[in-house]
């Protein structure tokens, strides 16, 4: 995904199936600062944040659609 179609406050869909909120952008860096939403194989990983890689969003999670590359 490209770090310019991300927006602070934004919900995410990550490579690993976690579903994220974006904190912060870096775009200089390609990172992003997301707080966990939902995260299926590690769940203490909820309500944490993280700075991770702009290749680990895979999606922008707008409820019922889901705008990202495919």
């Amino acid at each position: 995904m490209n770090v310019t179609e991300l927006s602070v406050r934004a919900n995410i869909l990550m490579s690993t199936g976690d579903r994220a909120q974006v904190l912060d952008i870096n775009a200089n860096e390609e990172t992003v600062r997301v707080r966990y939403l939902d995260a299926l194989s590690q769940p203490e990983l909820v309500d944490t944040d993280a700075w991770v890689s702009i290749d680990e969003v895979i999606a922008i999670d707008e409820g019922t659609h889901v705008e990202g590359a495919t």
